[in-house]
């Protein structure tokens, strides 16, 4: 139920985002409508080419002029418009003559108070330094309120783009408001695009210092979305470019890759969210939006009106895909994602606003939704971005912690192994201490047995007494000494006879104790001293057990009996 709340909640806040922005204009566009036949007492059209000088302007024949509402203009066309302004009806001096379509080159003709006729210039197609007048109103041509009852204007218009104009597309504006906007205007774009290039550097930073492709798709996602705002208010044209005639319809191409940019954005964002099915849906689906951008890319250039309509249908049904993708995904992903999304619901409000309203009557202010859309939008994803460069130091810290802990436990591991080294090696010189007290204890028997014996041989004592201590000393000399040395042996090197009978089966008992006396690291001449042998039998024992080991002459009996362990 909660969830089932929650997403009436998320359709209602969509709707509203669409919705309000259109209802609360929808005054504005009513008194716009208005405000044209109250200030323009006539508009007449007249289809005709006539070169004239700007003083012959008022010969054209009157007679051929024709009302006008509304004309499907021919490639390339040039015609003529006479708009007559109620003097009346006018509140300042100075207005301007606003087209809201993309007309190449507007020449305007007026006669001043001294009787002269002057001509003022605008266009897309036009280079901005020989337009009469620079701002963020696109094709306007300026004019002042003439001394009588009305003013007489006559435009001539030449067209290559355009193909369709009518009354909803002349716009009349005066320069108290203009300036006002225009002033507001360039104030606001410059905090915005400053905001817009700090976070392209600190997204580029982020890029190259992580490689992470998420903060490469941010900053190219915010450079095109700023580039369309550029173009919507010729920064570039009144700056940078402003001897460029085409910059205008080139800047517009940016607009056609934000979708292209945000899908992969979110392709990459879903990484570890969604399964690798939902993954390869939103591809393909960046693959096509990518594939559809080009194709009207392509349009654009040979039928720029064409192209500008794909791209607005192209918007539009992405926006609705978009929508849809919030809603089948939101209650599947990380909060990152979350914002991210939440995010692009303001920017499609933004769109679908701008995109209707222009539809119905196309006016510059309409841009400020997608705009507005744009900047929320992108502060969201600033968040998301933020969650994102959290999370991955997050990651990085367990990692390390992670790597931390597995070299502890490795030098945890590497000291008991040490402390057991030195455990066997205590053990192993005690063992050898064992051996050696035992061959001592022996050679002391031997020694004691062999006088005692030589002392009987010369009657210098009691016979009887003599033997029962060389009988006593003997049974002592094969008494469990060695079988007590193996037990030793044994603990300090459990696994060394199993593992050398599983390795080498078919040893003696002797060739084994000879092993054991070599894991001892015990000398020849040790071993034969402890065996009561001399070194020339033992070295024997050792090549007979070379050979049952099947060691060749580049191997060495000690190193292949010590790396049995």
């Amino acid at each position: 139920m909660y969830f089932h709340h929650k997403r009436i909640c998320l359709f209602t806040i969509i709707l509203l985002a669409v919705l309000l922005p259109a209802k609360l204009f929808s005054k504005e566009k009513k008194e716009l409508r208005q405000e044209l036949p109250e200030i323009i007492s006539k508009l007449q059209f007249y289809k005709g080419h006539e070169d004239l000088s700007v003083d012959s302007v008022h010969n054209l024949p009157e007679n051929l002029f024709k009302e006008f509402t509304s004309y499907t203009i021919s490639e390339k066309e040039v015609f003529w418009l006479k708009i007559v302004i109620d003097n009346q009806q006018a509140a300042t001096d100075e207005y301007f003559i606003h087209f809201n379509s993309h007309l190449d080159d507007i020449y305007l003709y007026q006669k001043n108070d001294n009787g002269v006729w002057i001509e003022e210039r605008s266009g897309v197609l036009i280079p901005e330094k020989l337009k009469t007048v620079k701002g963020f109103i696109k094709d306007k041509i300026p004019f002042t309120i003439s001394n009588g009852s009305s003013t007489i204007l006559y435009l001539k218009i030449e067209n290559q783009i355009e193909k369709y104009l009518d009354t909803k597309k002349i716009w009349i504006v005066d320069s108290k408001s203009f300036n006002r906007i225009f002033i507001q205007t360039k104030q606001i774009q410059s905090i915005f695009l400053g905001i817009v290039v700090i976070l392209c550097f600190f997204n580029l930073l982020l890029f190259l210092s992580t490689g992470t492709r998420i903060y490469l798709y941010y900053m190219l996602y915010a450079i095109f979305s700023s580039i369309y705002f550029i173009y919507a208010f010729q920064y570039f044209e009144t700056g940078y470019f402003a001897n460029h005639p085409h910059v205008s319809l080139y800047l517009f191409f940016s607009a056609t890759f934000i979708p292209v940019v945000y899908c992969w954005f979110l392709y990459e964002l879903l990484k570890t969210d969604v399964n690798d099915f939902v993954r390869s849906i939103v591809k393909k689906y960046a693959i096509t939006v990518s594939a559809f951008a080009l194709l009207i890319l392509i349009i654009a250039l040979f039928d720029y009106t064409t192209g500008v309509l794909v791209d607005d249908i192209y918007s539009i049904v992405n926006s609705i895909i978009v929508v849809l993708l919030v809603v089948l995904l939101f209650r599947k992903v990380s909060n990152t994602v979350k914002i991210v999304l939440s995010g692009s619901v303001f920017l499609v409000a933004g769109v679908f606003s701008t995109i209707v309203l222009n539809f119905q009557n196309e006016t510059p202010g309409h841009g400020y939704f997608f705009q507005s859309g744009f900047f929320i939008e992108l502060i969201f994803f600033t968040v998301a971005i933020n969650f994102t460069y959290q999370n991955e130091r997050l990651e990085k810290l367990k990692f390390e912690l992670k790597n931390a802990s597995l070299e502890n436990e490795k030098l945890a591991k590497e000291r008991e192994a040490q402390k057991l080294r030195e455990q066997i090696n205590l053990k192993e010189r005690d063992l050898a201490t064992k051996v050696f007290a035992i061959s001592q204890k022996e050679m002391l028997i031997k020694n004691v047995t062999s006088h005692l014996e030589k002392q009987v041989q010369n009657n210098s004592v009691k016979v009887k007494d003599i033997k029962e201590v060389i009988s006593n000393l003997s049974s002592k000399m094969n008494d469990n000494h060695w079988e007590e040395f193996e037990t030793h042996f044994i603990q300090v090197h459990p696994d060394f006879y199993r593992l050398l009978n599983k390795k080498y089966p078919g040893l003696t008992r002797t060739e084994r104790k000879l092993c054991a006396f070599i894991k001892l690291n015990l000398t020849t001449k040790e071993i034969a001293g402890i065996t009561k042998r001399n070194p020339e039998s033992i070295h024997m024992t050792r090549c007979r057990l070379r050979r049952k080991m099947g060691l060749n002459k580049s191997e060495n009996l000690d190193n292949v009996i010590n790396n049995i362990k």
